[in-house]
């Protein structure tokens, strides 16, 4: 009997081990949620920036994860293009105290939305897709977002097409009922107007509109100097196919992320060629790690002739700077992950070296924007100063 009972005991103890150690390995892996629309008529899109998001993931994991072994596992929250769901899912995630941190790669319409939840939530948000111009007075406390901003990038990009195109008259282009583009449009017309660019057009369109013979006929007919859409860039695209299909060879630019992400070069049927915009990155760039990620993507995608878009490229480079937070944290708590991103300074990173400063906040700042063209085959090649 004795000898059953140490038995057992030695048994119960074995099955303790064994559940400490799986209590241990789970204690090795910070699950962080991964908002985007997985499905509804934005998914094509999102899937491709879960996709850069991905391979960032596998890569920091085969190299030994973060914090001296810890795996990171982005888990997929299903946004379904909707704004509720987007704050439905939020706040699900603020009411889970395991829950260290938020990705939210949505739109900046969601965004938005979700900053009034942020603000008495305590738990740092990292949003990689969002370029909308913040509108808020107050500064992003919690909230975190990836892309150059208007504020950053259009007086550059203006100034330098009316020194080296010499633009003086521009047409503008609206998609109204999309809030990235209508913000976007409204930090252009106050760039164009300090810099004496006459808007000698204005014509709008609604998201998902396929046909755009009117604005195209008003454009040839006020003959502007340049045409800048500000657009999501599937419509964007069809407009600059449109734009060329009726012989208007006029140079073309935009508001911010119309011409950079990849739909607009595929909607555009290739006639996207010579578009100018502003990127997180170019391909022309040789540093190793834009070729080391160009390489990685066309690996992972199979697919040798084409260069990974801006978006995708955003959403790789914003892991990769969400493990460098992720180390620099005193310990995992929402406040102490919060600190740690604005204890990331001149970080080398895809799209430049990158500090999260207070007065920038809720952007990420870069010490000037990276300005591109697009190339016969869909190419980012760097445009402005240094023409490739």
């Amino acid at each position: 009997m004795r000898k059953h009972f140490s038995l057992l005991v030695a048994g119960l103890l074995l099955s303790v081990g064994l559940l400490s150690g799986t209590v241990n390995a789970a204690d090795k892996v910070i699950r962080i949620p991964f908002l985007t629309n997985f499905t509804g008529p934005s998914a094509p899109f999102s899937l491709r920036v879960w996709g850069g998001a991905e391979i960032a993931m596998n890569e920091i994991n085969a190299s030994g994860g973060v914090r001296g072994g810890h795996k990171l596992e982005l888990y997929k929250v299903d946004n379904r293009s909707e704004t509720q769901t987007a704050l439905t899912e939020y706040r699900r995630a603020c009411a889970d105290e395991s829950v260290p941190m938020f990705m939210a790669a949505v739109s900046s319409k969601d965004v938005i939305a979700l900053y009034e939840v942020a603000k008495g939530c305590n738990m740092a948000t990292f949003a990689t897709t969002s370029g909308s111009h913040w509108v808020f007075p107050d500064q992003g406390k919690w909230m975190y977002r990836y892309l150059p901003v208007p504020a950053l990038v259009l007086p550059v990009l203006y100034e330098r097409l009316q020194s080296e195109l010499n633009v003086k008259r521009v047409a503008l282009a609206v998609e109204i009922d999309n809030d990235f583009a209508v913000n976007n449009a409204k930090r252009a017309r106050e760039y164009l107007k300090d810099l004496g660019i006459e808007i000698v057009l204005e014509v709008d369109s609604k998201m998902h509109e396929t046909n755009f013979a009117a604005q195209v006929s008003a454009i040839r007919a006020a003959k502007p100097d340049l045409v800048l859409l500000s657009h999501n860039s599937d419509a964007g695209g069809r407009f600059m196919r449109q734009l060329r299909e009726r012989g208007l060879d006029i140079p073309v630019s935009d508001t911010g992320y119309t011409i950079a992400g990849r739909d607009f070069w595929k909607n555009s049927d290739g006639k996207g060629a010579g578009a100018i915009s502003s990127s997180i990155y170019t391909s022309s760039d040789v540093r190793p790690i834009v070729q080391d990620w160009i390489s990685l993507w066309r690996k992972t995608n199979d697919n040798s002739d084409k260069v990974p878009g801006a978006y995708e490229t955003a959403s790789y480079d914003s892991i990769k700077v969400l493990a460098k937070v992720l180390e620099l944290a005193k310990s995992l708590s929402r406040e102490d992950i919060a600190q740690a991103f604005l204890d990331v300074q001149d970080l080398e990173t895809i799209s430049g070296t990158v500090s999260f400063r207070t007065q920038d906040l809720p952007d990420v700042y870069r010490s000037e924007p990276i300005l591109i063209r697009l190339g016969e085959n869909g190419e980012l090649n760097r445009w402005g100063a240094r023409i490739n």
